[in-house]
């Protein structure tokens, strides 16, 4: 199926503000219902027996039993984003809530340290991510589809036999709401077994045809003939809908990923033209990478192939697996010299296929930390 992109905070609010009452409730508390399973769940699987207190958290006796503790709510900042604050005062990006069910007390930690509060590794808390981003990532793909109007409720009209259907997916229908990829594949399974169900009858009638016509009896094989051909109506008409439906689905789905590609190629260009008006005469390879985290390109990928192909630098590829140019390395190091003044943040999802920076949002805080820091040194002077 088609891959959504993910959305942020502000996109996904501004995309259910336009929704009806009715919309966004329901979206809303799938989302809240999911998350709770995924909460009960993991507390549970995870067998988790005693607490390591962290960050100097003062807790009461009564609120030391392991049990009466949940993981409440957690929140995903996005790609670049620390809008989350840990107990401890550290940014974050992930950012999961724990309550005391008696007490009502909340705690706010990182992946690091809930994972000393709770006793387990940090690995078992990727994994736990990873089924929450299933959740957001569902909620994602209704808004897109409903962004781009494509509903796909046709999947359910050309049922033959409709109350076989869910009451989630009756629920979808009922609000207006689009069907999820996995509903849709739900309901081609229940269509394709309809088809076969007809198909079979279809068979059977005509090994009773063929048993009527050794008996000689014409007028009962006259009315299963009959009834045969309104089967094979019904099965012709079933898959020009089918056929149709499929057809119209490939052709949105080609139109959007053009216009998504389209939409990249303009931007990248439009990026490069504002980085080439804004650097100086005779700016570096570390000038003109780093122009273009600061103008919005944040994969180091992604920048090294606009200096080989706009900036006239090493087209070379390497060798290895990662069939990556020669000057991606370069990037690596210009960037993360930038990190380590402080201009710049490696975002978490960084990996060997590709790094991510993002302009660090909290270096002018910093500065004007410092400047305070010397103002303060220079009246003790005197």
């Amino acid at each position: 199926m088609f891959m959504y992109e993910r959305l942020s905070v502000d996109e996904r609010e501004q995309l259910l503000s336009v929704l009806t009452a009715d919309q966004r409730d329901f979206l809303e508390n799938e989302v809240k219902r999911g998350r709770r399973t995924v909460f009960e769940n993991f507390m549970r699987d995870e067998k988790i027996t005693a607490l390591r207190l962290a960050d100097e958290i003062k807790l009461e006796e009564d609120e030391m039993n392991v049990v009466d503790w949940m993981i409440s709510d957690f929140d995903d900042f996005g790609p670049g984003n620390y809008g989350g604050q840990c107990a401890c005062g550290r940014r974050l990006r992930y950012m999961f809530t724990v309550e005391h069910q008696k007490t009502g007390k909340k705690i706010q930690y990182g992946k690091q340290h809930l994972s000393t509060f709770l006793n387990i590794e940090v690995k078992d808390i990727d994994g736990y991510i990873n089924e929450l981003d299933v959740i957001d990532n569902e909620l994602d793909e209704l808004l897109w589809k409903i962004k781009d109007d494509q509903y796909y409720h046709e999947y359910y009209e050309r049922l033959l036999d409709q109350t076989v259907v869910s009451e989630s997916i009756k629920k979808h229908l009922e609000l207006n709401v689009p069907f999820l990829d996995s509903q849709v594949n739900r309901l081609k399974k229940h269509f394709e077994t309809q088809m076969e169900a007809l198909e079979e009858e279809q068979q059977k009638i005509q090994r009773e045809v063929d048993f009527e016509k050794r008996q000689a009896e014409n007028k009962r094989i006259e009315e299963l003939l009959r009834e045969k051909k309104k089967i094979e109506d019904k099965l012709e008409a079933a898959r020009k809908v089918q056929a149709e439906a499929e057809c119209s689905r490939q052709q949105q789905k080609k139109e959007r990923e053009e216009r998504i590609a389209q939409e990249k190629i303009e931007k990248d260009t439009e990026l490069v033209k504002a980085t080439k008006a804004q650097l100086a005469y005779g700016a570096t390879f570390e000038d003109i990478a780093y122009s273009l985290v600061l103008n919005g390109q944040h994969s180091a990928v992604a920048i090294s192939q606009m200096l080989a192909n706009d900036f006239g630098f090493d087209q070379h590829m390497s060798v290895s697996t990662m069939d990556r140019l020669f000057l991606y390395y370069d990037v690596l190091l210009a960037l993360k010299k930038q990190v380590d003044h402080g201009n710049l943040i490696m975002d978490e999802s960084s990996s060997v296929e590709d790094c991510i920076f993002y302009v660090n949002p909290f270096r002018e805080e910093e500065r004007i930390n410092e400047t305070e820091e010397v103002e303060q040194q220079t009246l003790a002077l005197f």
